[in-house]
């Protein structure tokens, strides 16, 4: 009689399976660890949006309002205007040092320099002119063929960067 021992008996088959079902539970977990920290970005993510207003003809501003649920910490704060970049200058500086001889505008304005850090659902007047005459400027800058427009380079909490350009538009995620 020839009894050659099967090679699945009872206790390879119990040991595979404890195998199998404990590699199921590492890629469950995997998983779970990967949406946690999906959510936890989302949770603090910021969302710039720069606006351009003008009411009544008689008041222009340009607000920085952060939508999302995080900070946006500012590393990078631009001008574009007439197919020139104007690096590290918010709409206050470019229109007191670069563009103040050309035109004379009175107007108010808050800086948004690097390293300034902009909470949730905060609300930043970059420039504001509360005259018709001053109002009137600004919107021809803004609405033109070649608008001026504000660049603002930010990141989140964990890092992420991000580009808020003017005119409503959504922010769009750069590249670490």
């Amino acid at each position: 009689m020839n009894l050659k021992p099967k090679f699945w008996n009872a206790d390879k088959i119990v040991s595979f399976s404890a195998i199998l079902i404990s590699l199921a539970t590492m890629g469950v977990y995997i998983y779970q660890t990967h949406l946690i920290q999906k959510q936890q970005h989302a949770s603090v993510m910021p969302y710039l949006m720069i606006g351009y207003s003008h009411h009544s003809n008689e008041h222009f501003n340009v607000e920085i309002t952060n939508n999302g649920l995080g900070p946006a910490f500012v590393e990078e704060v631009n001008v574009y205007f007439q197919g020139k970049k104007y690096p590290n200058t918010d709409l206050g500086v470019f229109f007191y040092d670069y563009n103040f001889k050309r035109d004379t505008l009175s107007f108010g304005n808050s800086s948004i320099i690097i390293g300034t850090l902009i909470p949730s659902g905060k609300t930043i007047v970059n420039v504001e002119a509360n005259d018709r005459k001053n109002a009137d400027k600004f919107n021809k800058y803004f609405r033109n063929d070649e608008p001026l427009k504000l660049e603002i380079i930010y990141s989140s909490v964990y890092g992420e960067r991000w580009r808020a350009r003017g005119g409503f538009t959504r922010p769009e995620k750069l590249e670490n």
